[in-house]
């Protein structure tokens, strides 16, 4: 009896970790409460021209080191040198008019950041890479050309089938 107990309780906490530590989570979708990751956190989202369009867009306001900065601004449309989170929070607006925080072409940002840099962010991936110590604008560089990448292909082989 003390081994059962001892087990569920070992589970409990495993699983508990796993959802505090945001490695698995619980969500209401509209076939009820599920365990797991949510849509958007998919790696399979479907892209369009419009995300390769806001990265490049992006890419082109992050266009050299004097354009960057590590803090995260204040007012994002405000502020004369950008972080991540704002470059792609101007695109954003520059191309569709608005901002959609869980866009797919920030979401390819985010996952490049997750095999990348899974160790410089804590709680919002895009604001923390860009600011932690070690993050350099040769790195902010690089994960949006991968995503770039990521996009074209994904363009691609969807005009292929």
């Amino acid at each position: 009896m003390k081994k059962i107990l001892l087990y569920t309780l070992l589970t409990l906490l495993a699983l508990g970790s796993f959802i505090i530590f945001g490695v698995i989570g619980v969500y209401k979708t509209e076939n009820g409460i599920v365990l797991g990751l949510p849509d958007y956190e998919k790696r399979d989202i479907r892209v369009s021209q419009v995300d390769l369009d806001i990265l490049t867009k992006a890419d082109a306001l992050l266009s050299d080191e004097n354009t960057w900065q590590k803090e995260h601004p204040t007012n994002c449309s405000h502020s004369q040198k950008l972080d991540l989170y704002c470059a792609l929070q101007n695109a954003s607006v520059a191309v569709m008019g608005k901002y959609v925080h869980r866009q797919p072409a920030l979401q390819e940002v985010r996952f490049n950041i997750d095999d990348y840099y899974r160790k410089r962010w804590t709680k919002h991936r895009l604001i923390d890479f860009n600011a932690n110590k070690n993050t350099t604008f040769k790195d902010v560089k690089s994960v949006l050309a991968q995503a770039i990448m990521t996009v074209k292909g994904k363009l691609a082989a969807y005009k292929k089938r």
